[in-house]
């Protein structure tokens, strides 16, 4: 039995460094494989010299093209058409580089023939004089929506950031040079437009704030000089409005910045202060119906914002604040009621209706505040300068109790909140300007008006959050 059992034992270990030197074997030959071969360590990424030397080939040739050019050997209208013609070839190559799955050559190609092409615009517009600020904004738009394309089909966006940066710089440069913005504005307008159609949001977006500042580079400019046209400048931001309406499902955000920008800033050159007044406030109530029926809560919080913008619009540029001021500082009979900007205040409040926004609420209780101590003003005549405030004080505190109702009968948060900032506000009215006006005697009204429009808005709340609970 002890022979026999350490026979097995033998065969066991046997068997077990057969197993132990199969498994390092075949760690071994892994081990070995993970090495890479000469072949591809000859592949390892680097810089590739041939492209960057067929690059300056590609330059060589388009400055060869331009001392044929400035030595009349070719007209100057030829040589910028085989420039452009040359430019848009390699383009081509760089496309079916790109098709074939060399994405190296395709952007050496790309950005070359880009060197090439944009800086040929600004010359033939500004050096060879052959194509005019129209025509330059034209080609650019052209070539710079064709690369977008052509990136956009072949899943090549490099093409589109090579659009945008040529565009832009030409775009700038060609304004700078020409003294013409709305050629370029409306280029760059159309390119950033298509840009969100064809799905580049990234480069669109860089597109689309420059054409926001060159718009409102360009109300300012023609404020500034009255010699530029400003029926001229209002019909292009009108346009440019409407590329941005036209494309607002892809740019949201954006169509109702440019929109904001384009309208207001066209009816500013256009219009007289109460044509635009009562545009702007038509434009609060669009704006808010838009943002009542929003699909999503990002068109509701984009157009609800805007709603606001063009209520804060119309109050500042009819003259709402300003009368409110007046009326608050007891010059009533010196004071002519801003028509427009009432109506405006109106238009608010029906804005306020269909969607919710404190800044309308409160555009709207301007306008009836200012309204009510105007009328008191007028009706107790010569009275004492503390009579006046004593009355406005109590039409303030009314309205901030008023506020309070409604937002507890109606379930209106903002008209809750507006209701303690008026409250606060008037507390700080009757310490600066009634305590100072006033007698004794009128002192102990006003804080009595007060401190009880403070206990009915108490009041109020604890019911409303009794009912809430």
């Amino acid at each position: 039995m002890d022979v026999a059992q350490r026979i097995e034992d033998l065969e066991l270990r046997l068997k077990n460094v057969e197993l132990r030197l199969s498994q390092m074997d075949a760690a071994a030959s892994t081990d070995t494989t993970a090495w890479p071969t000469p072949a591809e360590e000859v592949a390892a990424p680097m810089v590739d010299l041939a492209l960057i030397g067929k690059s300056l080939l590609i330059l060589g040739g388009a400055f060869l093209l331009r001392a044929a050019t400035d030595s009349a050997a070719v007209s100057k209208p030829t040589g910028v058409a085989l420039g452009l013609l040359y430019a848009i070839a390699w383009i081509a190559v760089a496309i079916r580089g790109v098709r074939a799955g060399r994405r190296s050559a395709g952007i050496f190609y790309a950005t070359t023939a880009s060197i090439v092409a944009y800086p040929i615009v600004w010359e033939a517009a500004t050096r060879f004089g052959v194509l005019s600020a129209n025509m330059a904004a034209l080609v650019l738009a052209a070539l710079s929506i064709a690369l977008i394309e052509a990136g956009r089909r072949y899943a090549f966006p490099s093409l589109a950031w090579i659009a945008a940066t040529g565009a832009t710089c030409d775009a700038i440069l060609l304004a700078y040079t020409t003294k013409s913005l709305i050629p370029f504005l409306i280029e760059l307008t159309i390119i950033s437009a298509v840009a969100f159609v064809l799905h580049a949001e990234a480069a669109g977006w860089v597109l689309a704030v420059e054409s926001d500042l060159i718009a409102v580079a360009l109300i300012l400019l023609t404020l500034l000089d009255q010699s530029n046209s400003a029926t001229m400048a209002a019909v292009c931001l009108f346009v440019f409005a409407a590329i941005w309406i036209a494309v607002s499902p892809r740019a949201m955000i954006q169509s109702a910045a440019a929109s904001l920008i384009g309208i207001a800033g066209g009816t500013v050159l256009l219009l007289t202060e109460p044509a635009r007044t009562i545009l702007w406030s038509v434009a609060a109530l669009a704006a808010a119906e838009i943002a009542r029926r929003g699909s999503s809560r990002a068109l509701t919080v984009t157009f609800l914002v805007q709603s606001a913008l063009w209520g804060a619009f119309a109050a500042i540029g009819g003259g709402l604040f300003s009368f409110a001021g007046a009326a608050l500082l007891n010059r009533g009979e010196a004071l002519i009621i801003p028509l427009p900007a009432m109506v405006g205040a109106a238009l608010c409040l029906a804005a306020f209706l269909r969607a919710r926004s404190v800044v309308l609420l409160g555009i709207a209780l301007c306008g009836t505040a200012s309204i009510a101590m105007y009328a008191l003003s007028l009706s107790i005549g010569n009275a004492s300068e503390g009579v006046h405030a004593l009355v406005n004080t109590a039409v303030l505190a009314a309205a901030s109790v008023a506020l309070a109702w409604a937002g507890r009968l109606w379930q209106v948060r903002e008209a809750s909140q507006l209701a303690i900032v008026l409250l606060v506000l008037t507390g700080a009215k009757v310490v600066a300007q009634d305590l100072r006006t006033g007698t004794a005697a009128m002192m102990f009204i006003a804080l009595a008006v007060y401190g009880g429009a403070m206990l009915a808005i108490a009041k109020i709340r604890a019911s409303s959050r009794a009912v809430a609970t």
